[in-house]
């Protein structure tokens, strides 16, 4: 790791060059003239080696300057500024020049600019971010209309479009405006987010439409209090942009009254606290293990380790099943009456080492107990449960050398569970597994992923490899995440949804056993990010509607509407990419078999990074209500992209 201590704007950075191709990474811990020493990260290979292997390139670390459109802040908010090489081989200079997010997208400058103004004017700040004669619709509908859901939730939405119509001018009254929404929360303390998901440039001017969320707790219950609504703006075109008007597109209050219902608790240290390896393997993460497991463990920097949840002893609790990395031990828990977990893994035989994907806990031979399924990069292993919750290795098949997930049926309605694994990527390569072995192309539409396969179960914990019979066999190498079965057309055979991670996702119908791709013919090929499936009826009509887990992009959707970006590609490729960053999808299906989008509706595609999603009646209402698993990994620098 180089160091950075010198004073002043001539400070050198020294770098190990690695390659033709540099990317750097600056984790600086501020930027002013007199700051002690600050860290610098190494840079990262990509391409061909050069010959100067250990030649240093010198950096020279500059304040920002009024023509930088664009400048990222650290953790403490304070602005990190530009860096350029002195003395560069060929190459080098341009590659640097595209670490500067703002170096040729201005829109990327003017959102980052319009997000920090906005979360200074929520905190109270209204007259240092307006113009004078700043213009605004209501911040907060006067006709918000009450409904009690159970489990305490209240939801508060406008009853009609009339507060659209009405508008204050000025900066006195917009910060009433504003103070009136911090008042809805104890001690005015309003955590804001912002999230800008679309951008247009004018002359002298641009509009952007932002997300913003407000989150802090309920002055009136002293219990959490959300508010989630949606504003379009218009900013000058300056250096540091100042707001000309702001519109109200949608608004939403969600509230608990306190003592009513009830709410959530993380519990995970009551039940697993006290058990063997809990803060050693459970609570540290992919970040610590990969410095002290080699690739020679099979450990994968990429995680995507499953669970499965199921009764293995018979005595009526769920009892839960991790799987984890290469070189460390999968764990089975045994649910006590006291609502604790007991480890049995080492006596239950199956704290397996090997790199474990995911698991199903099943019934393969019709005993009445539930068996294990562990789709492991070796191979899917099966054992079998002796009723007690001791299990003995009956077998494997390797025809999944990359798997993420799988799902189980009686596809064929012989009377036993047949398999189904999505494997991911294509396989292992020189460089290693996944994105590491193999890049999705083309990234909207890829389709040189791994081949998903069908388990066809021969009784005794025997599996073949049905899939070219049963049709499954198209379309079979996108990328795949996760599939789950339901019988969408009623006509007693259980068909697949496959969610694939870059562009088509894939509908199979089962017609006796035999399949056919549907997906286009259907409507429901949902061309984005596919992480996850769920099946539900979320609006009780008796037809079954379908939920898919994407990924929500705020910087997607304002990237992707730019001129610079159209005029990259035809139209149904930026159609296609565009779509990918828009979020989860949820159909309704229908009576007759055919499915509609409802995601903007309903609301239901923000669901940010999505993972994993599924329907489920959270307040006891009767009504399937969604919950969605999301995230990403953060660094200590969450600027660092």
């Amino acid at each position: 790791m180089a160091r950075l201590g010198n004073k002043g704007q001539g400070r050198r950075v020294e770098v190990k060059k690695l390659g033709w191709l540099l990317v750097l990474s600056l984790a600086m811990t501020g930027c002013g003239g007199d700051s002690a020493e600050e860290e610098v990260g190494e840079a990262a290979v990509v391409g061909k080696q050069s010959d100067f292997l250990n030649e240093l390139i010198e950096l020279r670390v500059r304040s920002r300057r009024s023509d930088d459109r664009f400048s990222a802040s650290d953790s403490a908010g304070e602005t990190i500024v530009a860096y350029e090489a002195l003395d560069a081989p060929p190459g080098v200079a341009e590659e640097m020049a595209t670490l500067d997010p703002g170096g040729d997208w201005q829109s990327e400058h003017l959102s980052a600019a319009a997000a920090t103004q906005l979360k200074t004017l929520l905190k109270g700040a209204v007259a240092t971010v307006v113009e004078a004669e700043i213009s605004s619709s209501a911040l907060r509908p006067s006709d918000l209309q009450r409904e009690d859901l159970a489990g305490g939730y209240l939801v508060f939405r406008p009853a009609g479009d009339d507060w659209k119509k009405a508008r204050t001018k000025g900066i006195e009254a917009l910060t009433r405006q504003v103070l009136a929404l911090s008042a809805l929360f104890e001690g005015q303390n309003v955590d804001p987010k912002v999230k800008v998901v679309g951008i247009a440039l004018g002359k002298g001017e641009f509009e952007a439409t932002m997300l913003v969320e407000l989150r802090g707790t309920d002055a009136q219950f002293a219990s959490p209090l959300q508010i989630s609504t949606t504003w379009s703006t218009r900013w000058s075109l300056d250096e540091i942009p100042r707001l000309r008007s702001l519109d109200l597109l949608q608004y939403e209050e969600v509230r608990r009254n306190q003592g009513v219902g009830f709410g959530f608790t993380d519990v995970t240290h009551h039940i697993l606290g006290e058990t063997p390896y809990y803060r050693s393997q459970i609570l540290t993460g992919i970040d610590f293990w990969a410095s002290r497991i080699t690739r020679l463990g099979d450990f994968s920097m990429t995680g995507h380790h499953g669970l499965a949840v199921g009764d293995v002893n018979g005595d009526d609790l769920e009892d839960l099943y991790l799987c984890d990395g290469g070189s460390l031990p999968n764990r089975l828990y045994l649910q006590q009456e006291d609502g604790t977990l007991r480890d049995v893994s080492r006596e239950a035989g199956v704290d397996w080492l090997e790199d474990s994907r995911c698991a199903l806990l099943v019934d393969l031979d019709n005993d009445g107990d539930l068996d294990l399924v562990v789709a492991t990069i070796a191979m899917i292993a099966f054992a079998e449960n002796d009723g007690k919750g001791r299990f003995a290795v009956r077998g494997g098949h390797p025809g999944a050398r990359y798997p993420f997930s799988l799902s189980a049926a009686d596809y064929d309605n012989d009377g036993d569970l047949d398999l189904y694994a999505c494997v991911y990527s294509a396989g292992d390569g020189a460089s290693g597994r996944g994105f590491e072995a193999t890049s999705p192309l083309p990234f909207n539409e890829a389709e040189n992923g791994g081949r998903n396969i069908l388990l066809t179960n021969l009784g005794d914990f025997q599996f073949a490899d049905g899939t070219k019979v049963a049709g499954l066999d198209k379309d079979n190498t996108r990328w795949s995440f996760a599939a789950a079965w339901e019988d969408y057309d009623r006509d007693g055979d259980p068909d697949l949804y496959v969610a694939n991670d870059f562009g088509r996702n894939c509908f199979y119908r089962n017609d006796g056993g035999t399949f056919s791709q549907v997906a286009a013919e259907l409507g429901v090929e949902d061309m984005a990010s596919g992480m996850s499936v769920a099946w539900g009826d979320f609006n009780r009509d008796g037809a079954a509607d379908l939920y898919v887990g994407n990924m929500f992009s705020s910087a997607g959707r304002r990237v992707s509407t730019q001129e610079d970006f159209t005029a990259a590609g035809s139209g149904a490729q930026i159609s296609g990419l565009r779509r990918m960053a828009r979020g989860n999808t949820l159909f309704a299906g229908s009576e007759e078999g055919l499915f509609r989008d409802v995601s903007e509706e309903t609301r239901t595609y923000p669901g940010r990074w999505a993972w994993s999603s599924g329907f489920v009646d959270i307040n006891n209402d009767g009504w399937e209500d969604l919950a969605v698993a999301n995230g990403y990994l953060t660094g200590r620098k969450p600027d660092d992209l």
